[in-house]
């Protein structure tokens, strides 16, 4: 091994001992909000993430059930949160005047099971009714954080006559939809905006406490660090329906402006950010329209903010690669997007056949058709970026292993069936991407059968790079004093930011993971400041924005303290 092999270790391993050394963050003491259907949901559909958020001592948490259910279920859910310690139970009347049953455990009291009172199942859709009732629990909770079920379920068949075959529980669909639109309202009223999180079954609702890992129904990051033209740096997230969005008051920080919610169409819990060669950012999201009947039309929505701090421009449509109908389109999948070296968007979504499609803008600002890149067994989670020669480049996970697409000699995106990785990733996570080397990607994923973090490279090497108990990733190239490192971050298991460094394409150096204290919801954004420093942020529980801003005074790769926004 030669010296200059040595000092580059040397120099990343006094980033990963000194990494995640800032000041603790006090944890946010919003509430979390588990609005469910069944009693069972509580451990089939929000498993781990309920289980996480039991376990922060500070946290208030709320159970609430809105359909009828048997009094066994309600006893065996009260009996598995409360480890058969006792119970106060009072009864309140909601604002629409249906009765609230409230459980809270005597031996902590910020855990709350509430019930309805008794009725008839849930009707298809989401009548208005149970949009009441959805707005007086966000009313009467007042929580920084909403976890739901998942509106628009997978199928598992088609057939022309009949349409697609969706096994969940249409109680789960009317639940979310109802959420999700007393969401919409709330924020349009001037209430706090909260992070909504909708999650998909992964056991049948009569499963036990396991800690089954949770599957998110959107995958990918809520929070996105970008840096405008001028230097200062402007955080967007997918926050109450709508975009959110933080600026530098000055390049380098530290003083960050007021949240701003943008003026948008109402928008599921999806946000895709890239930007363009001049500084512009393109912001690329779904929107959802319920229809009579049940089912919805889903639209991939697009808009470009073209100087810091100002109004992004009008939001457009793309449409649906399936159409608009309210049966094949509802399952449009989470946008990724790039931007090439002209400046134009390339957005890529998982369509109703388990396959991809694109469309791409124009130089004259137009846009293409849908195209379909083909594909099969496709999962959420898809990542696109420019390799080292500006050109497009696409990954998505599947059943069997990572799916590549490339630029061909013809300059058109198409798939390379002998690059496919070994990586299989979880449900419900997200990949990660970078170009690491001459002709060279690495994706980084958590792999569902191991729930190991993995690195895998386009010239065939695949390395485990542990994991700090997380799911999705997010990558990031730097220099860490003066030499080539990749930066990987996490939210651990527990909830924190953790963050993790070594040189780049050398993985054999070994990486260790850094609590760093900082709260957050979803994987972390990280981008580089006007100073060249490391920035990394998350959204907390309150929906506020925290941030947390490389020390560029010390040698290595350590954090200063957090800050909220």
């Amino acid at each position: 091994m030669g010296r200059r092999t040595v000092r580059r270790e040397r120099a990343a391993n006094r980033g990963r001992r000194r990494t995640g050394a800032p000041a603790p963050h006090r944890p946010s003491a919003a509430r979390v909000l588990f609005v469910l259907a069944h009693p069972g949901d509580a451990f089939a559909v929000t498993g781990s993430e309920l289980h996480r958020a039991l376990a922060e001592p500070d946290r208030p948490v709320a159970v609430v059930c809105l359909t009828a259910s048997e009094q066994a279920d309600r006893d065996r859910l009260l009996r598995l949160l409360g480890r058969d310690g006792p119970w106060h139970r009072r009864t309140e009347v909601l604002p629409d005047g249906a009765s609230l049953d409230v459980f809270s455990l005597a031996d902590a009291p910020r855990v709350e099971v509430c019930f309805t009172g008794p009725g008839a199942p849930v009707p298809p859709g989401a009548p208005d009714r149970l949009v009441d009732r959805a707005a007086a629990l966000l009313a009467r909770f007042t929580p920084g954080t909403v976890c739901t079920l998942d509106p628009d379920p997978e199928h598992s068949g088609w057939s022309e006559r009949d349409g697609a075959v969706r096994p969940d529980h249409p109680d789960h669909r009317a639940v979310a939809e109802a959420l999700l639109e007393a969401v919409h309202r709330a924020t349009a009223d001037g209430a706090a905006p909260v992070a909504v999180e909708c999650f998909r079954p992964t056991g049948p609702c009569t499963a036990g406490p396991a800690r089954l890992p949770a599957v998110v129904r959107y995958p990918g990051r809520r929070v996105w660090l970008t840096r405008g033209a001028e230097g200062r740096l402007t955080a967007y997230a997918a926050l109450g329906g709508a975009v959110a969005r933080w600026t530098e008051r000055r390049p380098g920080g530290p003083d960050w402006g007021p949240r701003t919610l943008l003026r948008t169409p109402r928008l599921l819990p999806v946000l895709a950010v890239a930007q363009a060669p001049p500084g512009w950012v393109h912001l690329v999201s779904l929107r959802r329209t319920p229809v009579p009947g049940g089912g919805a039309t889903v639209e991939v929505m697009h808009a470009v903010q073209y100087q810091s701090g100002r109004p992004p421009g009008a939001w457009r449509s793309l449409g649906n690669p399936n159409g608009t109908g309210p049966d094949k389109g509802r399952e449009v999948g989470v946008p990724a997007v790039v931007v090439d070296a002209d400046g134009c968007a390339h957005v890529y979504v998982r369509n109703f056949g388990r396959g991809v499609s694109s469309r791409s803008q124009r130089p004259d600002g137009s846009w293409t058709p849908w195209h379909d890149l083909q594909g099969s067994d496709v999962q959420d989670g898809l990542v696109a970026l420019l390799d080292d020669a500006g050109h497009p480049a696409l990954f998505a996970p599947s059943a069997e292993g990572v799916l590549c697409w490339r630029r061909d000699a013809a300059g058109e995106l198409r798939a390379s069936p002998g690059a496919r990785m070994p990586l299989v990733a979880a449900p419900g996570t997200a990949l990660a991407a970078l170009a690491s080397g001459p002709g060279r990607i690495t994706v980084y994923g958590c792999d569902a059968r191991d729930r190991m973090l993995y690195a895998c490279r386009t010239d065939g090497a695949a390395t485990a790079v542990g994991t700090a108990g997380g799911a999705g990733v997010t990558a990031l190239r730097t220099a860490v004093d003066g030499y080539d490192c990749t930066v990987l971050l996490q939210r651990s298991a527990e909830g924190v930011t953790a963050v993790g460094a070594y040189p780049t394409e050398q993985e054999h150096a070994g990486l260790w993971w850094e609590r760093t204290g900082g709260t957050g919801t979803r994987e972390p954004a990280a981008a580089v400041d006007a100073f060249g420093r490391l920035v990394v942020a998350s959204l907390d529980g309150d929906g506020r924005l925290a941030v947390a801003r490389q020390d560029g005074s010390l040698p290595g790769l350590v954090l200063g303290g957090w800050a909220t926004a």
